[in-house]
C-alpha cells in the first residue's frame, strides 16, 4: 500500500507540473483537488490549488480557500492575497497584505511598486525600482527597467527632473524613454526614440513568431505616441494622418482600448474642421471603455475634452452633467471653471458666470473681465482691470483707457495713462505707446496745449523719430505758429541739399497711386543697363503691327459714317416682323387705334398733291456697287 500511495502522490505531482508547463491551469486545479482528497494534510496541494485559481482569475474562490484553510496547512500567502486584492482594484488592502511579507521578497517589492504607480505615488515606486535594479538581477531585468522608465516619465510630468541613460534595448524601454523625453520637452529626441521602437518592436515580435494582428496592436501604441509628438511639434497634418490610419485599420476592433481613447481625445485638437457630431459619439464610446491603463491625468483630460465638445455643440444640459461628473471624480479646477462660466453665459446667466469666476488667478480674472465687458457693466469692468496683477503694463492700461473713454470718463483715462507712463521698469516701446495714447485722448477732448506737452516729451525721449517731430510741428501750428516755423526750419532748412529729381517726381504716377504701384511698375519693366543707354545701343522695342484692311476696301470711297453704331441704331435698320407687329393696335376689326390727341384735316379736292422730293441716299447706298462675277462653265473635254 505504501508503494501504491507513493505512486499516486508522484502521479498527482507530475500532473500538476505538466499542467504548469503547458499553461493548462484547469488540469492543474483538478490534479490539486485530487491531491487534497487523497492527502488532506499535504501543504503543497493547497498552495497549488490557490495558484491555479489565481491563474484562472477565480478571485472569490481563491479568497474563500484562504479563509477556510488553516494557516499551518496553507502556509504564508501574503503575496497571493495581495495579488488578488490588486487584481480586484482594492489597492489599499493589497498594500496591507504586502507589508506582512519579508523585506527580501522580490515579488512583494515589485508588486508594491506597481501598486504605488497605480496610486500615483511615483516617488516610492521610483525608490523601489532603483533598489531592485541596483541589488537584484534575474530574467525580469528588461521588464523592470521598462517600468523604471515609466515611473521616471511620471515624475518628469510632475516637475521632477530625471536623467535617462542611453542603454535601452527593448522596444518597451525605448517607448518609455520617449515618454520621459516628451515630458522634458525634448521632442526631436522623443521622435527618434519612437522610430527606433517601431523597428525594434516588429523585429522582436517576429522573432517570437507572433501573429501579425498582435504585432500591429503593439505597433499602434507606438504610432499613436509618435503622432502625438508630431502634433506637439506643430506637424498636425502628419499627426492627423497617423491618427486616422490607426483608427480606420482593420485591426482597430481588436486594438488596445487606451489607444482608442487617446485617438478620440487627440483628433479634435489636431484638426481644425473636425465634425462635432462624430466627436460626441466617439467621446461617449471612449468614456465607456476600460480606463485602467490610463493615468489619472489622462482620464481627467478625456472627460474635460468631452465637456468642451458638448459645449461647442451647444449641448447645454449634457455639458452640465459632464461637468458635474468631472467635479465629483477629480474636483474643481481652473479649466472646469472656465467651461462652466462659458456655459452660464450661453444660458444668459451672467451672475452665475461671475460667481464661478471668482478668484485671484490671472486667467480667471481676465475671463471675468471679458464677461463684464460683454454685459456692458463698465464700472465693474474698470474695477476688475485695476485689480489685475499686471495692471500697469501696456495691455491692461490700453484696455482701461478704452473702457474709461467708453464710459465718458476721459479725465480718469488721462490719470490712468499718466500713472502708467511714470511706472518703473517701463520699456521704451510701451512708454511711446502710452504717451501717444495720451496725445490722442487730449486732442479728442480739445486740449491742444496738453497734447503738445506730451508730444514734446515724446520728441525728447525719441529725438530721431522724424514723424513725431512733424506731429509736433503740426501741434505748434495750432497753438504757437512761431515755434512751428522755428522747428520746421530746423528740420528742413532752405540750404538743405537734397538729391531729388523734381521732373521725375512730377512725371511719375506712383505719387498718385501709392508705393505699390511703383513696385509693380518696376517689377514689370526691368531697367536697362546704363552702358547701353549711354552708348545708344539700346534698341526700341516698339512692336510693328501690319495694318489689316477689309477685303473689298476702296480708298476712293468714303467709309460709312455709321459703321461704329450698333445695327439697331443705324438709319437703314429695318425692324423684324415680330417687332413691327407690336405697333399694330389692339381691338375689334375696323376700330381706330390712332392717337386721340392728333388732329386730322381732310384734304380738299382742289388741293395739290405733294411732289416726291429727293430721297436721301443712306449709308448703305453710298457703298460702291460691285459686279457679281459670272460663274465659269464646266469645261468640256
Amino acid at each position: 500500500m505504501a508503494d501504491a500511495s507513493a505512486g499516486g502522490l508522484y502521479q498527482c505531482l507530475t500532473d500538476i507540473a505538466r499542467a504548469d508547463t503547458s499553461g493548462d491551469y484547469q488540469k492543474a486545479l483538478q490534479a490539486a483537488n485530487k491531491l487534497i482528497r487523497k492527502y488532506p494534510k499535504e501543504t503543497f496541494a493547497f498552495k497549488c490549488k490557490l495558484v491555479a485559481q489565481i491563474q484562472l482569475s477565480q478571485w472569490a474562490d481563491a479568497l474563500e480557500l484562504i479563509r477556510k484553510t488553516p494557516a499551518h496547512q496553507m502556509g504564508h500567502v501574503g503575496f497571493e492575497k495581495a495579488y488578488i486584492h490588486y487584481r480586484q482594484g482594492e489597492l489599499d488592502e493589497a498594500v496591507k497584505e504586502l507589508n506582512t511579507c519579508e523585506k527580501d521578497d522580490i515579488r512583494a517589492q515589485e508588486l508594491k511598486a506597481q501598486i504605488y504607480y497605480k496610486q500615483e505615488n511615483f516617488k516610492d515606486a521610483y525608490d523601489i525600482y532603483l533598489y531592485l535594479l541596483k541589488n537584484h538581477s534575474d530574467d525580469s531585468d528588461e521588464l523592470r527597467r521598462a517600468n523604471y522608465l515609466a515611473v521616471q516619465a511620471r515624475l518628469e510630468a510632475q516637475g521632477t527632473k530625471q536623467q535617462v541613460e542611453d542603454a535601452e534595448d527593448s522596444y518597451s524601454q525605448l517607448y518609455n524613454k520617449a515618454c520621459v523625453e516628451i515630458e522634458a520637452e525634448k521632442l526631436p529626441q522623443a521622435l527618434a526614440s519612437l522610430e527606433k521602437a517601431l523597428v525594434s518592436c516588429r523585429k522582436s515580435l517576429e522573432d517570437e513568431d507572433r501573429e501579425e494582428e498582435e504585432i500591429e496592436e503593439e505597433l499602434d501604441s507606438i504610432r499613436v505616441q509618435k503622432a502625438y509628438v508630431l502634433q506637439r511639434m506643430g506637424k498636425k497634418s502628419e499627426a492627423l494622418e497617423i491618427y486616422q490610419k490607426v483608427q480606420s485599420a482593420k485591426n482597430s476592433s481588436h486594438s488596445d482600448e487606451s489607444v482608442k481613447a487617446t485617438i478620440t481625445n487627440n483628433i479634435p485638437a489636431a484638426s481644425s474642421d473636425f465634425a462635432l457630431a462624430d466627436s460626441r459619439k466617439r467621446f461617449k464610446a471612449a468614456l465607456q471603455i476600460d480606463q485602467s491603463k490610463l493615468t489619472r491625468r489622462q482620464r481627467r483630460t478625456l472627460m474635460l475634452n468631452n465637456a468642451l465638445v458638448l459645449l461647442m455643440s451647444n449641448q447645454r444640459e449634457p455639458c452640465k452633467r459632464a461637468l458635474e461628473e468631472l467635479v465629483s471624480k477629480f474636483g474643481s479646477s481652473k479649466d472646469v471653471a472656465l467651461i462652466e462660466a462659458t456655459l452660464h453665459v450661453k444660458l444668459g446667466d451672467t451672475e452665475s458666470a461671475l460667481k464661478v469666476l471668482e478668484g485671484n488667478d490671472l486667467e480667471t480674472s481676465v475671463a471675468r473681465l471679458h464677461v463684464l465687458l460683454n454685459a456692458n457693466r463698465l464700472p465693474e469692468a474698470i474695477k476688475a482691470i485695476r485689480a489685475l496683477s499686471n495692471a500697469s503694463s501696456l495691455g491692461p492700461s490700453s484696455l482701461l483707457t478704452s473702457t474709461l473713454i467708453a464710459s465718458d470718463s476721459k479725465d480718469e483715462a488721462i490719470k490712468a495713462l499718466t500713472s502708467a507712463s511714470t511706472a518703473k521698469n517701463q520699456s521704451s516701446e510701451n512708454l511711446k505707446a502710452i504717451l501717444e495714447a495720451l496725445v490722442e485722448v487730449e486732442q479728442g477732448r480739445g486740449d491742444e496745449r496738453a497734447a503738445t506737452k506730451h508730444l514734446e516729451k515724446l520728441v525728447e525721449k525719441f529725438p530721431d523719430d522724424l514723424q513725431l517731430q512733424c506731429r509736433l510741428v503740426g501741434a505748434y501750428s495750432r497753438s504757437d505758429p512761431k515755434k512751428a516755423e522755428a522747428l520746421s526750419s530746423k528740420l528742413f532748412p532752405e540750404s538743405m541739399e537734397v538729391d531729388v529729381n523734381v521732373d521725375e517726381l512730377e512725371e511719375s504716377d506712383w505719387i498718385l497711386y501709392g508705393e505699390k504701384y511703383r513696385q509693380k511698375k518696376e517689377a514689370k519693366s526691368p531697367a536697362a543697363p546704363d552702358a547701353e543707354i549711354i552708348t545708344r545701343k539700346l534698341k526700341n522695342t516698339n512692336r510693328k503691327r501690319k495694318i489689316r484692311l477689309p477685303k473689298n476696301y476702296n480708298p476712293d470711297v468714303a467709309p460709312d459714317p455709321e459703321r461704329w453704331l450698333p445695327r439697331q441704331e443705324r438709319s437703314t435698320y429695318k425692324k423684324k416682323r415680330k417687332n413691327r407687329e407690336r405697333e399694330i393696335g389692339r381691338g375689334t376689326q375696323g376700330s381706330s387705334s390712332a392717337n386721340p390727341n392728333v388732329e386730322f384735316v381732310s384734304a380738299s379736292p382742289n388741293s395739290p398733291r405733294p411732289l416726291p422730293g429727293p430721297v436721301a441716299e443712306g449709308p448703305r447706298q453710298q457703298r460702291p456697287n460691285f459686279q457679281k462675277q459670272k460663274k465659269k462653265k464646266a469645261s468640256k473635254f
